[in-house]
């Protein structure tokens, strides 16, 4: 990454110091919060079920202050964030739902933002998507590049990590390539299964969020975060078929499987909803859903 991260680094005694935590009841803010913890850090939790967050082991520490409140009120949770030297924002629409989760996640990243700048926060940490630039980026990614700009439009400096698919027990994106691998030995694919990706494990993905609090060189910086072997979507599912000791898949990408038609197969064969589905089969597919592992605050 260029900034300092070895695979050795240790964290100080961080006992004084405190940092917000959002969208702590989804995938990565939910392991997050362990780990800052385990670092030495007062977390303060904002999401908008407190009972939800509760069932979280880690959630019961002393160090832990839990705030239930909506992202969208800047005047209401700029109090919370005072003290807070960084904030991590883990918020993003999980489902498609037409044009305004965009314009809803704009919304809730300028206010979320302007309360930062309020509080005195002295940055944001930010877990967005790895992909392509320009014309051909999907929907939903350009929507993640889009909130990158609203947070830091607040004049906080603002620490980007953008990152493919995240491997892990539990992930979105671990868990279709294990349907997928398991149901189909044979079957007919939208073409993104040809995309490239650069997987990187999820334990990775923690480090980097909680080390990068100690290394002045990330402020204000954007760094895409990945593993050591880029590969692409078809390899992985027969590497998994391969540690699952089962038959190598028989893999035929299409161009005729529409957005619509993609998230269907989706549904069909693995437990996500169409909904949800949608946004994976949206332009980029899983390169896009896999580094959105988060929750709608």
């Amino acid at each position: 990454m260029g900034v300092g991260f070895t695979a050795t680094d240790s964290v100080p005694n961080t006992a004084a110091r405190r940092v917000c935590l959002t969208g702590a009841t989804g995938y990565v803010g939910g392991r997050l919060g362990a780990r800052l913890l385990d670092a030495g850090f007062q977390v303060c939790c904002i999401s908008r079920s407190a009972r939800k967050l509760q069932s979280r082991h880690w959630a019961q520490s002393p160090h832990v202050e839990i705030v239930e409140a909506d992202l969208s009120d800047a005047d209401a949770i700029a109090p919370k964030l005072a003290g807070c030297e960084a904030a991590y924002y883990l918020v993003h629409s999980m489902e498609a739902v037409g044009a305004d989760y965009a314009r809803r996640d704009r919304e809730i990243a300028i206010a979320f933002a302007r309360a930062c700048a309020q509080a005195g926060v002295g940055r944001i940490i930010y877990l967005g998507g790895l992909g392509e630039t320009g014309d051909v980026l999907s929907e939903h990614l350009a929507s993640r590049r889009e909130v990158e700009g609203c947070l830091a439009a607040s004049g906080v400096p603002v620490t980007v990590l953008r990152a493919a698919m995240i491997v892990g027990s539990g992930s979105a994106s671990y868990e279709i390539l294990r349907y997928l691998t398991e149901r189909l030995p044979v079957m007919i694919t939208p073409r993104w299964v040809k995309t490239q990706c650069q997987p990187i494990a999820i334990r990775d993905v923690l480090r980097y969020l909680v080390q990068c609090l100690n290394v002045p060189e990330t402020i204000g910086q954007t760094l895409d975060i990945g593993g050591p072997e880029i590969v692409t979507y078809k390899q992985l599912i027969n590497l998994m078929a391969k540690t699952q000791s089962l038959r190598r898949r028989i893999i035929v990408p299409v161009p005729l499987l529409t957005p619509r038609l993609s998230s269907l197969w989706i549904h069909l064969v693995t437990p996500l909803s169409y909904r949800v589905a949608r946004p994976l089969a949206d332009g980029r597919g899983i390169a896009w859903f896999a580094a959105m592992e988060g929750t709608q605050n």
